[in-house]
Order: structure tokens, then C-alpha cells, then sequence
């Protein structure tokens, strides 16, 4: 029987990856979008062992997650989902899986709880015109609402209820990314949450994504400064793993090749250090942190690491040097406002959000560093086949607005990146890696 397909209007067996579930009317069964999700559940790690599934349906997850090892807990708004997950739960062995009804901010004893790993199969459909409707029952756990969607409420719940993720904790979602729903992932990025896809795939004119979600860095708080010359030269060689370092005036700030930057007191200057783990490829680090700041923060990348506006003025920049074989620092600049530098007019993020201060740009900077190289205890290395897909993504981008590029002189195009970090050119049916930005001139 193929995924998804039920026998019976009201009540018939389901088999779907060798488990026989009971499905009844108005639960959601499993399909792909499930076994997508399924295949992205990581197995608990010593101490870190509570997992919450948020909108069981039948309980397909429930049971995945407790083959693997997690202690279950699992909600859904549907009676009916809530007596088809005991059910099925216990047909399969797992009677420990505790099934409550309710939505995740109404149920009294949830709220005593802290979990490691949460779940949910996100609504993601629109509620029809007109036409046949759903149930309403159906309604409530299948419809995605407002602006924001269920995953910003999601969210919101937990800034205002720290408790109930632990520290060290994931969030484990399933999008609808095309086309977009109202919860879209780069939300939590946005409001300093690390985000980072997990998988993907495509099912007829559907694109769905499975993203985790986490606190940067397990919530630690950044080393705080008054005054330094650069935030690139302190000295983080006492201390072991991650740190950051964010100062509020930084007198002798630099640029790429060793250029001064003149920082904006009311900017951000920030450095961090973190080892490198996984398949990241040092070389790539500044392009693709470029990317996906300048992106949160609804601004563009200039090659390789400029922050720019929509005109093209710098507002920021991004470096990167490699401390040994296993750590790289990263120095992060960025302006709130306009000013003259060496008689450049440059350009802030207040010319796209003058309601952001540099503690918000800040979380926001510090989460998309977390996202790219924070290796996470239950969600595992960064994957540097993902950080090459955001910079090239970015790139894409700004050069789809019409940027002009040439090439020692002549014009040329943009058709890709090495997996250092070069940009591929093309040039009258010639293709050449460069990495200097030197030999480029962008109008």
C-alpha cells in the first residue's frame, strides 16, 4: 500500500514503513512530508533524552522517536489524534509515550516540563476560499494561520518561556518553503535563533524543508568590552571552545587586507572565535557568513565580504583569519547609520530597519554564525554543502538586480563559486576562479 493511502471512509489500517497504524477521520495519516521529517529525527545524546511532538496525528513520529531512544511526550488539538497516537503507541510496544490533548501553551502539566528535542510537522495549507472545507477540527490542526504561521508562535512561546526548551536543546521543523506559507524558517533567524536545513525535497509543485532551530551557542552570554582597538586582536587563547566578543567602542577597527574601518559608535563591533568541525571549508567562511547576515538583515553581499545597501554602499564587512588547523576568528563590522569614510560615502542598516539597535543586529549576526558552524550536540556538524547553497544563493541574488561586473576591464558574468570561495568568471566564452578582488570593478 503506498504512503498516505487508507483503507475505509472511517477507520482502516495504514502500512507504511512496516508499521500498521489505525487512522481514523479528521487525523492527519502519514505521508511524505512525514517519512521526511522521520528521516531527519536525530537519536538522543546522554542527558539530553525528552522529546515533545507537537501535532501527533496518528503517532507515527511518536513511535519513531521512541525506537529511538527519546522519552515522548506528544500533543495534538484532535481528540481523535490523541486516542489513534495511545492506541498505535501501544500496539507497537511504547507505553510510555505520554499523549495529551491541547495545543503546547494550554496544557497545565506541559508547562512544568523541559524538553531536548521538539517536533512538529508544521501546518502548512491555506484555508480554502471556497469550495469544500475542512472539518473544523481539521481546521485547527491542518490550516496554518496569519502572518507569522504556527512556527512564529511556536517561538514566540518559547522567548517567553525559556524553562521549556533546555539550554542545549533543538527545535525540529517541517516547512512548506514553496510555495512559501506563512511560517517560513529564516523568522527564528531574524530573532536570533540559529537555523540550519536539514533536508529537502520535492514532492509535484511542493518544496518541503526540514530545518532545526536552537539557541546560539547554548544561550551563553558574549564577553562584554568598553573599549578596544580592534575586536580581531583580543586575546581568546585562555579560553576553550566558542567565544564572542562584542565591544562598544572600537577605536582601530580594520578591514580586509589590513585596511582601517572606521567603526560607527552606534554599529556593531563584534569577533568571534570558533572551531571549525565538519565538511566547512575555512576558505568559505567569510563569503558565506557575508551572505546570510546581509540577507537577515534585508541588505545585500557584495564579493566576497562586503555588506552593502540596495545602492551598493558598504555598510559592513566580514573577516575571517585561520588561528591553527581547527579554528577560525571571525570579525564582524557592520554601521547603523551613514558616514563619510576616507571620502566614501558609506551607507547602515538603518537605511532598511532604522528600528534596529546593535543589540538586535547583534543576535542576529551571532545566530547566523551559530547556524553555519556551531557543531550542536543532538543536530550534529555543519554541513559545508549548505553554507556554499546560502553564499551562492545570496550572490544570485544581487547579481539578478542588474550589477555590472568587468573583469581587467572588459565585462564579464558571474556563473558560480569554488569551493574556496573563488568566483567563477565568464568572459567571451572564457572561465576563470578569481579571488582577487582587485582585478574586479562592480558598477
Amino acid at each position: 500500500m503506498n504512503a498516505g493511502q487508507i483503507n475505509g471512509p472511517n477507520l482502516g489500517p495504514l502500512l507504511l514503513s512496516d508499521i500498521d497504524l489505525f487512522v481514523p477521520k479528521t487525523v492527519y495519516p502519514p505521508r511524505e512530508d512525514t517519512l521526511l521529517l522521520m528521516d531527519s529525527i536525530p537519536i538522543p545524546v546522554r542527558g539530553m533524552e525528552r522529546a515533545l511532538e507537537i501535532g501527533s496525528g496518528s503517532g507515527f513520529l511518536s513511535i519513531k522517536l521512541a525506537s529511538l531512544g527519546w522519552k515522548v511526550t506528544s500533543i495534538d488539538v484532535n481528540p481523535y489524534a490523541v486516542a489513534a497516537t495511545r492506541v498505535n503507541c501501544r500496539r507497537h510496544g511504547h507505553h510510555s509515550v505520554e499523549s495529551l490533548e491541547g495545543s503546547f501553551d494550554e496544557i497545565d502539566s506541559l508547562q512544568r516540563m523541559t524538553f531536548d528535542l521538539i517536533i512538529w510537522n508544521l501546518p502548512y495549507l491555506s484555508a480554502p476560499g471556497s469550495g469544500p472545507h475542512l472539518e473544523p477540527i481539521e481546521e485547527a490542526s491542518m490550516i496554518d494561520i496569519g502572518e507569522g504561521g504556527w512556527s512564529s508562535e511556536l517561538r514566540k512561546f518559547l522567548d517567553s518561556k525559556l524553562s521549556f526548551l533546555s539550554p542545549g536543546g533543538c527545535v525540529l521543523l517541517l516547512y512548506r518553503t514553496h510555495p512559501v506559507s506563512p511560517s517560513k524558517p529564516e523568522e527564528w533567524l531574524q530573532e536570533g535563533w540559529s537555523t540550519r536545513e536539514v533536508s529537502r525535497a520535492t514532492f509535484g509543485n511542493e518544496t518541503l524543508s526540514v530545518y532545526s532551530h536552537w539557541r546560539p551557542w547554548s544561550g551563553s552570554e558574549p564577553l562584554r568590552i568598553d573599549t578596544i582597538g580592534s575586536t580581531m586582536d583580543y586575546d581568546f587563547s585562555v579560553m576553550n571552545g566558542p567565544q564572542r566578543v562584542i565591544a562598544k567602542h572600537q577605536t582601530k577597527g580594520r578591514g580586509r587586507n589590513g585596511r582601517e574601518w572606521k567603526s560607527d559608535p552606534m554599529g556593531l563591533a563584534a569577533t568571534w572565535r570558533v572551531d571549525i568541525t565538519g565538511n566547512i571549508n575555512p576558505s568559505m567562511v567569510q563569503v558565506s557568513l557575508g551572505a546570510l547576515v546581509s540577507r537577515s538583515l534585508g541588505l545585500e553581499l557584495k564579493w566576497p565580504n562586503d555588506i552593502v545597501d540596495s545602492q551598493f554602499r558598504k555598510c559592513g564587512g566580514i573577516i575571517s583569519t585561520l588561528e591553527d588547523n581547527s579554528s577560525v576568528k571571525i570579525g564582524v563590522g557592520i554601521n547603523r547609520s551613514a558616514q563619510s569614510v576616507q571620502g566614501v560615502d558609506t551607507s547602515g542598516w538603518e537605511t532598511v530597519n532604522e528600528c534596529l539597535d546593535s543589540e538586535k543586529v547583534f543576535m542576529i549576526v551571532d545566530a547566523s554564525i551559530a547556524s553555519i558552524l556551531e557543531s550542536h550536540a543532538i543536530i550534529g556538524q555543519p554541513d559545508g554543502h549548505n553554507t556554499s547553497k546560502i553564499a551562492w544563493s545570496s550572490l544570485s541574488r544581487t547579481f539578478s538586480k542588474g550589477v555590472d561586473l568587468r573583469f581587467q576591464g572588459y565585462q564579464a558574468s558571474v556563473i558560480g563559486l569554488t569551493e574556496n570561495g573563488e568566483i567563477l568568471i565568464n568572459q567571451e566564452q572564457e572561465i576563470f576562479p578569481v579571488g582577487d578582488l582587485e582585478r574586479i570593478q562592480w558598477h
